[in-house]
């Protein structure tokens, strides 16, 4: 008696996806600018919210300033829930905060106060989108690729600011601000359902975190780390400056409306540029410690001695300079954490991360007093002053990075 034999089930073998590292970056680096594009977009179509919002220097800068200390309050906790929620689910939710800033900003913002309520979302999305990314690109991105790959996440920032200053002439002069935001609204609902076509399946930050998640910090690493959270915040202080009142001083010192505009987006350019160069140099050995980041805050000092000057030309050099030395260092930054804390990476960025989104809200906070209350040629020359200060914080953080290489 003859017995049929069935074949035995096999289970289908998922093949891995081609170049994940690729993929990686570009999650990483879209989902960053969806987190910051309500916020610069807001410095940059400033101009056409003083005229419908009456909104001045001051108010412009608790509004800046709202986002960035809601990232600063939500940073540590969101690397837990980044843990917890995992890419699946984390990211859909950092990038529908950011829907709902800039849909918000477009439909429901009769008064500036409103820029401060939907600045919170963006705020959050920011906080939470830095450990998924993070988490992401050292889970699937080469150690050979890794500090190119920070450095083109962090371009996505001064993307950010590049559409916000072409948006001027584009859309906030034809079609009008509330336009303007609304159609980054719509292009941001259409990324949700492509990034959870391409998003993996696994979740990094969960298999990533182990042993080191739950273990405390070395002792000797604290000092490093609390010394680039001040270079970081000083940092971001004079850079998140440049990002939001660019604009509005540019106009003060001679530029039209879409002239100014322009320049934030040439501008935004060189820091597009700078960051994924500075990574690939670092990645063959050139550079890559907190002394390069030292060196290019120090250039970005320079640049805004130049936009201190009140001539056209200087200014435009000086933004050019500033932006793309002077704020092109902290994807360089991300990954000098990263090597110098691993395994406590997600940990050590929560440290040194507190201190950007610190320096984030503080300065755009204090400056929009010194801009309203004083000269820009002052405000600029202080922004000048803080940016020399990081340079000298960022050589005290690579005294004590090469101290633990050693170790």
């Amino acid at each position: 008696m003859s017995r049929t034999v069935r074949p035995a089930a096999v289970e289908p073998v998922r093949t891995p996806a081609r170049r994940p590292g690729q993929r990686a970056t570009a999650i990483a680096a879209l989902t960053t600018i969806v987190a910051v594009l309500p916020v610069f977009l807001v410095g940059g179509l400033a101009v056409q919210l003083e005229q419908d919002l009456g909104m001045t220097a001051p108010t412009l800068g608790v509004a800046v300033a709202t986002f960035w200390a809601v990232s600063a309050l939500l940073s540590t906790p969101a690397g837990y829930l980044a843990n917890g929620l995992g890419l699946r689910h984390g990211v859909p939710l950092a990038v529908g905060l950011g829907f709902v800033a800039l849909a918000g900003i477009a439909f429901v913002t009769p008064h500036w106060a409103w820029l401060i309520v939907w600045l919170s979302f963006a705020g959050a999305a920011n906080a939470l989108t830095h450990p998924l990314s993070n988490g992401l690109i050292v889970d699937q991105v080469a150690v050979r690729n890794r500090a190119f790959s920070f450095g083109l996440k962090q371009a996505a920032i001064p993307t950010a600011t590049l559409t916000a200053g072409l948006s001027v002439p584009v859309f906030a002069l034809t079609v009008g601000w509330n336009w303007t935001f609304a159609l980054a609204a719509m292009l941001v609902a259409a990324l949700i359902p492509a990034l959870l076509r391409i998003l993996p399946r696994t979740a990094p930050l969960r298999r990533r975190s182990g042993k080191a998640a739950s273990e405390p910090l070395p002792r000797t690493l604290k000092p490093f780390l609390f010394a680039t959270a001040v270079a970081s915040a000083l940092g971001a202080g004079q850079a998140n400056v440049v990002g939001a009142f660019t604009v509005t001083m540019a106009v003060q010192a001679g530029f039209g409306a879409a002239g100014a505009g322009l320049l934030l987006g040439a501008a935004s350019v060189a820091g597009i540029l700078a960051r994924p160069l500075v990574g690939i140099a670092a990645d063959r050995g050139i550079g890559g410690s907190m002394a390069t980041v030292a060196l290019m805050m120090g250039a970005g000092s320079l640049g805004l001695l130049g936009m201190a000057s009140g001539f056209s030309i200087a200014y435009a050099a000086g933004a050019v300079v500033a932006f793309g030395l002077g704020w092109g260092w902290n994807g360089l930054a991300h990954y000098v954490v990263s090597r110098t804390a691993h395994p406590f990476t997600i940990q050590a960025t929560g440290i040194t991360q507190s201190g950007t989104y610190i320096g984030g809200t503080l300065g755009p906070l204090l400056f929009g007093i010194v801009f309203s209350e004083f000269s820009p040629a002052i405000g600029w020359t202080v922004a000048a002053v803080v940016a020399a200060a990081g340079t000298a914080a960022s050589l005290v953080a690579f005294r004590l990075e090469k101290r633990l290489r050693a170790g």
